[in-house]
């Protein structure tokens, strides 16, 4: 399976204090530019993640089981050479009960297929992607909220009249023990297709 992106390329501005090394840190000297954010819809609710951590958007494909029946996993698909699971994100935050997805359920609901810190790749399931937008550092808002998902709900963006939308941090959407066992799936699933392949015969 192919791709390409069709999503612009996020600005990696730093936010972050600058220190001295004779003294306390510093503000950057210029402030930070504003972020372009991929905006999506999981239930009624509106989230947002930086589109550098997207890679792109994508309709969701045939997905093959994973050797265990999760209702947030519900499989994984080929991406090159490369086997990349499918996580459901409204069963994840607890939006939707945890029932096994079929095959019509998956036709309008994209995948953002992100880059995982742990992980090569993983694609989050939602339920439609509403936006691409930049957003002013001065607009994304700190919450107090339950987090949910691994500590991934950092701020939300006020949209004026419109739904706000709360931003997401890739690298907290799994916590490290779900990345561990998600990655030990993934190994579980290639050493069974090992056993189907004889002298250089292709995965099915």
């Amino acid at each position: 399976m192919k791709t390409d992106s069709s999503l612009p390329e996020n600005r990696n501005e730093g936010y972050g204090m600058l220190s001295g090394p004779d003294g306390p840190a510093r503000r950057p000297p210029n402030p930070p530019g504003p972020r372009v954010m991929i905006v999506f819809g999981i239930g009624t609710r509106l989230y947002a993640l930086p589109v550098g951590d997207v890679q792109e958007c994508v309709p969701a494909p045939a997905l093959s089981p994973l050797p265990v029946e999760l209702p947030h996993l519900p499989g994984w698909f080929w991406l090159g050479d490369v086997r990349v699971p499918v996580i459901d994100l409204a069963v994840l935050m607890g939006v939707r009960p945890a029932v096994p997805l079929r095959a019509s359920d998956l036709l309008y609901r994209p995948l953002l297929l992100c880059r995982d810190p742990a992980l090569r790749w993983v694609a989050l399931l939602v339920d439609r992607v509403v936006d691409v937008m930049e957003v002013g550092c001065d607009t994304i808002m700190p919450i107090d909220i339950d987090r949910g998902a691994g500590d991934c709900i950092v701020g939300e963006i006020r949209r004026g009249h419109e739904p706000p939308a709360f931003v997401m941090e890739m690298v907290g959407v799994l916590r490290q023990g779900e990345r561990l066992r998600l990655a030990a799936l993934m190994s579980q699933e290639e050493r069974r297709a090992a056993l189907w392949t004889v002298d250089g015969a292709g995965d099915v």
